[in-house]
């Protein structure tokens, strides 16, 4: 089958993509020029042109392609699909219908999340507000390339937490700021590593405990991720996206705030905290314990392996469109 992937939201697509193609299926990944999408609501507004010629674009793509499948990522792009005239799938990711009311492209988004022939939702906290929309949504776990995040020996020099997660107020930043304040009056020999980026990179930055990396390669991030004891994700929204997912992979202890184990046949081995007090315990707690902070990586690589396996979610994507095809 010939399947189309519109957009790449946190490597979702790729993933899919390469998972795909190893089932035999040919797989193109179309990427929109996002015009504006730095700037504030009403600046989105401004460059809306531009952003509707780029949708004709794609959708000129999309349907010369003549694809068996197509799979559109974030809500406002299935537009797109709408364009097209073609069947499509739409994948919801987060801030696409999280809080839809304030979103520039809401009354685009409903209109592409009714018109789709499926929808996904990629973390469970977006159920709730898809189906005020449609009843049929369906949370498909992000697809996890096992063998890239993998278990590695920790070196002799590792260090002891990665913060994954970015440095901004959406992922809880404050509290792990306060974490890192703590350990550094409490415990000023751990070594922190973080990535630049988000409102919160300069404060992270004066922290004495802390050493900010600029922004890496996603092709660096397993070796990355190997080298460290602990790794901390968000804890602010109480559902992962996929860097707290690739860290389970890596086989590390993820700290993190998730509250959706009904998501799941079994609840995900994460070291859960909120609160600044909180993470540092936990960071403590671990460290302390190489055999426990051990098992809990093995368990957490098991579990990614049994509910995000790449080749798995790409199957029942497949069935999806084998099924369409009838």
């Amino acid at each position: 089958m010939r399947f189309v992937q519109v957009n790449d939201i946190a490597s979702v697509a790729s993933e899919l993509a390469v998972a795909l193609r190893k089932r035999g299926h040919e797989v193109d990944l179309l990427y929109p020029r996002l015009h504006g999408a730095g700037l504030p609501p009403i600046g989105k507004l401004a460059v809306s042109p531009l952003r509707f010629i780029d949708w004709l674009r794609l959708a000129w793509k999309v349907r010369r392609g003549c694809y068996d499948a197509v799979h559109i990522h974030y809500g406002y792009l299935g537009i797109v699909g709408l364009i097209a005239r073609v069947p499509y799938v739409l994948h919801c990711h987060g801030d696409d219908v999280r809080d839809i009311e304030r979103r520039v492209w809401a009354p685009v988004i409903r209109l592409a999340i009714r018109r789709a022939r499926h929808v996904y939702y990629s973390t469970p906290d977006l159920r709730e507000p898809l189906l005020k929309i449609r009843p049929d949504v369906e949370f498909l776990p992000n697809p996890i390339d096992i063998e890239q995040f993998r278990p590695r020996p920790l070196p002799p020099d590792a260090g002891d937490v990665f913060i994954a997660c970015a440095l901004s107020e959406n992922k809880g930043v404050k509290n792990i700021l306060d974490a890192l304040q703590r350990l550094a009056a409490s415990d000023p020999g751990v070594r922190i590593t973080a990535v630049a980026g988000g409102t919160a990179t300069a404060e992270a930055d004066s922290l004495p405990n802390v050493l900010l990396l600029m922004h890496q390669p996603r092709a660096k991030l397993p070796d990355l991720m190997g080298r460290h004891r602990i790794i901390v994700g968000q804890v602010h929204q109480g559902a992962v996206g996929m860097v707290e997912l690739e860290s389970l992979a890596c086989g590390r202890p993820v700290v993190t705030w998730f509250t959706y184990n009904e998501a799941y046949p079994e609840p995900p081995p994460f070291v859960r905290a909120s609160c600044g007090a909180e993470i540092a315990e936990a960071i403590r707690r671990l460290l302390a314990d190489p055999a426990e902070a051990a098992r809990i990586g093995q368990a957490g690589r098991d579990w990614v392996a049994r509910h995000h396996n790449a080749d798995a979610i790409a199957a029942r994507i497949e069935a999806l469109a084998v099924e369409a095809t009838r």
